[in-house]
């Protein structure tokens, strides 16, 4: 069972094996499950504020879990440095597509983007950050189009951050 967007995430809140440290999706995360737990409560997030929010606990969760570290990074222009310990691949392709848009390299991050997609399906984080990082720069169409085939399993866009 998943809670609605906006709502705390208890203990049992895992998908996969019991006592798996898992994201949304069930992809296997290199982190406490406590962290994971809030990352996984961050692709939920129904707006970016909350997202921080929920980053942040899952980076004084677990201050390693470089996964948490780039995207909170990403969305608060700061520039930690990650503690790399050997990450999922997907969790390396992750933090390249959000350290590309972070960086104003918003056409190699959509491009990365593109590919990261086409291997995990889904990745709300990972997308809401490229799209963020070029709504500065004006969405380009094909953009919007990749935007169009998204898996319905997250809300594909955050309102406005104020």
């Amino acid at each position: 069972m998943q809670p609605a967007p906006g709502q705390p995430f208890s203990q049992h809140d895992h998908l996969g094996a019991p006592g798996a440290a898992v994201e949304d999706h069930g992809r296997a995360v290199t982190a406490s499950l406590p962290a994971a737990a809030w990352y996984r409560h961050a692709q939920r997030a129904i707006n970016r504020p909350e997202a921080t929010t929920a980053l942040r606990l899952a980076v004084e969760a677990d201050p390693a879990f470089e996964l948490a570290l780039a995207d909170l990074d990403a969305l608060t222009g700061s520039s930690g440095q990650g503690h790399s310990r050997g990450q999922m691949n997907w969790e390396r392709h992750h933090i390249e597509v959000v350290r590309a848009a972070a960086s104003g390299n918003g056409k190699r991050a959509a491009d990365l983007l593109r590919e990261h997609l086409a291997a995990v399906g889904c990745d709300p984080l990972a997308f809401r950050i490229v799209a963020q990082m070029r709504q500065s720069e004006g969405i380009d169409e094909d953009f919007e189009n990749l935007a169009g085939r998204l898996p319905r399993c997250h809300p594909t866009r955050w309102p406005s951050s104020p």
